[in-house]
């Protein structure tokens, strides 16, 4: 099976990057330190690679990032970056048997789906060439966890850092409680409360601003101990269905008094982000919840308009002030198995991992995009903010790092958005496991998570809109377990097991 995988050079733009090769190694907020240095030969090598390309920035031949790679290494690389259906355009390059020596894969459903079949190199066979990104794993126990096959292997260098920027919150219309002398409230009834009192002084409003169908309980339920989904409850040691705990039906039931009252959208179901937008640009909503890049994402014409980061309010007794901590973004780079330039891969890859590498993903280069006073680094004015930097140098998207220093890109934002940032973390809650099943687990979880999850989203919309009186809750708990709710939470028992035992060896 293996043997069908050919590397072919892919028909594209060619980046020769030039230097030598650096090794050490790091983490999110403070860089990796490494131990030792990348191995392999620095003479000249050209390795193909396909990668994703965004709708707001593009890939362009002209992309500094990879000219500032050059300075450092000495690969030629041969990009392909189809334009439209990424997704396709990966199956249709592997069905082929016609692979890149890289390929940008991004999810790491996909990136096992084909490592199993042939297509991509198991890294951990590899890890004597890769110094750096062996001591990142070793400094980040959760990434290490995650990029695991069901069957113990690796097919994935996960890309790191980002996620910061792009983490669920509260938002709050600060301006409008400062104007009026009012707390942003720390309790869900304290929010039942200012969103009353809102309502009386912009009575065409809805004070709680939430969209996208039932999107915003993913972030919600943290503040009552619970999830929208199969999650594991780590002081227990156990994995649980959210939807069916009491605490959830707290949350439920004050949606319905939201609802009920007038303090939420009334087509909150139906509506979409810029409409969601303009509820806070015109007076109609005053708090949030959404990625908490929207703090500086959403701006108005009136002077006075500031939209800040709320601390979560807790929900009920047992409430806690958490926010969903939804993780690391699972993207990164797959090696072709039948690469005949593996090393040069494995060696480019690496330093990506290093001090080095990541110093370029997230500064540029000195004179040329940032420079350094007083031994700090601060980019310069010119280069934009952090859409335009992503837009003209290749900053931060697919396919033009493995880690980022977010310090730097943080210094682009307002200074309430960096506050923010500090804050942020100390009420996130712990990530979740993200966990590698076997195909027939795969199989099983397929058929019953889709009727678990649409009986869910219609029943407990029905619960919010009134249509279902929360008296029947009981008989909608019990429908659950009809569907295999169990089976689920035992088949997610076991491939943990499995994941852990595999770490354990590793």
């Amino acid at each position: 099976m293996k043997n069908r995988w050919k590397s072919s050079a892919r028909a594209g733009t060619t980046l020769v990057l030039a230097g030598s090769l650096l090794a050490a190694c790091g983490g999110q907020d403070n860089p990796p330190a490494a131990s030792g240095t990348g191995g392999g030969t620095n003479e000249p090598v050209t390795l193909s690679m396909m990668i994703a390309t965004h709708n707001s920035w593009p890939y362009k031949e002209d992309w500094g990032i990879f000219k500032w790679y050059k300075e450092k290494t000495n690969v030629e690389f041969k990009i392909e970056a189809p334009p439209n259906d990424y997704t396709t355009a990966v199956n249709l390059a592997i069905s082929s048997g016609s692979l890149p020596d890289l390929m940008n894969v991004t999810g790491l459903t996909t990136a096992n789906k084909y490592g199993n079949a042939g297509a991509f190199v198991n890294i951990l066979d590899h890890l004597d060439k890769l110094p750096n990104y062996k001591k990142f794993l070793d400094q980040h126990p959760e990434v290490k966890e995650t990029v695991l096959s069901a069957d113990g292997k690796s097919y994935l260098f996960p890309v790191y850092g980002l996620d910061k920027q792009s983490r669920r919150s509260w938002i709050y219309r600060e301006d409008i409680f400062a104007k009026h002398g009012l707390k942003p409230p720390t309790t869900y009834d304290e929010l039942y409360t200012v969103a009353k009192k809102l309502k009386e002084l912009y009575p065409d409003s809805f004070p709680i601003g939430i969209f996208d169908n039932l999107g915003p309980l993913n972030n919600m339920t943290y503040g009552f101990g619970t999830a929208n989904t199969t999650y594991y409850d780590f002081d227990k040691k156990e994995w649980r269905y959210g939807p069916i705990e009491d605490t959830y039906k707290e949350l439920v039931t004050y949606m319905n008094k939201f609802y009920k009252e007038g303090l939420v959208p009334p087509d909150f179901m139906a509506l979409k982000r810029k409409q969601w937008q303009d509820l806070f640009t015109q007076n109609k909503a005053f708090i949030g919840n959404d990625y908490i890049g929207s703090i500086d994402e959403i701006v108005s014409d009136n002077k006075d308009f500031n939209l800040n980061f709320m601390i979560p309010p807790k929900g009920g007794p047992s409430g806690v002030a958490k926010n969903l901590n939804n993780g690391f973004i699972t993207t990164g780079f797959a090696i072709s198995s039948n690469s005949k330039k593996q090393d040069a891969a494995f060696r480019f890859m690496d330093f990506l991992y290093s001090p080095e590498g990541i110093e370029i993903a997230s500064w540029g280069k000195e004179g040329e995009t940032y420079t350094v006073e007083n031994g700090k680094k601060k980019f310069k004015p010119e280069i934009g903010d952090f859409t335009k930097m992503r837009q003209k140098y290749g900053f931060a998207t697919y396919g033009t790092y493995a880690v980022l220093d977010m310090e730097g890109f943080f210094s682009t934002f307002s200074p309430k958005m960096q506050a923010a940032l500090k804050d942020f973390d100390k009420y996130e809650a712990k990530m979740q496991p993200r966990v590698a099943y076997t195909d027939a687990e795969n199989e099983q979880l397929s058929t019953l998570n889709d009727s678990i999850s649409k009986y869910k989203e219609e029943q407990v919309a029905k619960f919010i809109l009134g249509q279902r009186p929360l008296s029947e809750w009981d008989a909608y708990v019990a429908e659950f377990k009809k569907l295999g709710v169990q089976k689920v939470l035992d088949i997610n028992k076991t491939a943990y097991e499995r994941t852990l035992k595999y770490v354990q060896q590793k």
